[in-house]
């Protein structure tokens, strides 16, 4: 994530709150043999929470001298990530080229990240998400204020793990 005020922290840490993580924990289904990646480990708030065996789980991170965008990783069944504001469109298509046929790929993200006028080759050319639903409230990621714009997880879910209840269009977390 990145300001809107133009200010951002050093390498784009913006660790993904508990709640927003245990909203989506919620309405997601792993699979006896999933294979999990988390390509932007960052404080683990996303890796900690996946409810797979230890070997099944693989993760990259800078801080650890795992950069995910030059490190080959195998087929894997989930992929979920908080990425990189300014990288998200080189994540995306790293991380599909990775997912498995049957996968499911979560990403959090700005919800007017869906809207750039210079991004519509970009999703023309990866198709938009099959779910978006919107993080309520606004979660708050560095010194206890949020941001000033909505987030979703973006979601392609080809092996049909994410059951969001008919018609949901949000994800309530217990934020304040």
């Amino acid at each position: 994530m990145s300001s809107t005020n133009g200010k951002t922290i050093p390498k784009e840490l913006y660790p993904t709150p508990a709640v927003v993580v245990d909203a989506l924990m919620k309405v997601i289904t792993f699979r006896e043999g999933d294979k999990f990646l988390e390509p932007c480990y960052g404080t683990g708030a996303i890796f900690n929470k996946v409810p797979l065996p230890r070997m099944t789980k693989s993760l990259a991170e800078l801080a650890f001298g795992i950069d995910y965008l030059t490190t080959e990783f195998e087929q894997k069944d989930v992929i979920i990530t908080n990425p990189p504001f300014s990288l998200t469109e080189q994540f995306l298509e790293k991380s599909l080229s990775e997912l498995a046929p049957d996968g499911t790929l979560i990403y959090l993200q700005r919800l007017n990240y869906l809207g750039s006028k210079k991004r519509v080759p970009f999703w023309a050319r990866i198709g938009f998400p099959h779910k978006t639903p919107v993080i309520v409230p606004r979660p708050r990621f560095v010194g206890g204020g949020s941001d000033s714009c909505e987030y979703a997880w973006f979601i392609w879910d080809f092996g049909s793990r994410v059951a969001l209840p008919q018609g949901l269009s949000h994800l309530i977390s217990e934020g304040k």
